[in-house]
């Protein structure tokens, strides 16, 4: 009789635990990630001279609305580095939609940080610095 009390008792657990998941309306649930988020622009301290050419790496006009990504170069091809993937379409809590079209530099001097980073572009150079680094809450629209 215990045994089948604690068993009643885990299945209640898994089914609140279920409960408790935020769900979109398919049923599914909804894929956020906690990241950190810095800001650019298309001033020389935020992009290469050879790279700063008006587009994205996914060919699109850099402009508001578009976060970069890291990549880093292995096995003679750049390769993303984050739980982030281009193309896909992006909320950020209390900022706004975003869609990931361009890519950063991975620096490898905080493998951490650069993974779970996002650049969030900003027109005004000014702003993209005054952004500073801010923790945010990112939900995936769209893979």
């Amino acid at each position: 009789m215990k045994k089948l009390i604690i068993l009643i008792e885990i299945i209640i657990l898994i089914l609140i635990i279920y409960m408790a998941i935020p769900k979109q309306g398919n049923g599914e649930e909804i894929k956020y990630f906690i990241m950190t988020s810095t800001a650019y622009s298309r001033h020389p301290d935020c992009i290469a001279k050879k790279w700063n050419d008006g587009y994205t790496a996914t060919m699109t006009p850099v402009r508001e609305g578009v976060v970069a990504i890291n990549v880093d170069w292995i096995d003679d091809k750049w390769q993303v580095k984050s739980p982030l993937k281009l193309g896909q379409k992006i909320y950020i809590k209390n900022i706004g939609y975003f869609s990931v079209e361009d890519t950063g530099y991975f620096t490898e001097k905080n493998l951490h940080f650069d993974f779970w980073n996002l650049d969030i572009y900003k027109e005004d150079y000014g702003e993209a610095k005054k952004w500073g680094i801010e923790p945010v809450e990112v939900y995936i629209l769209e893979d």
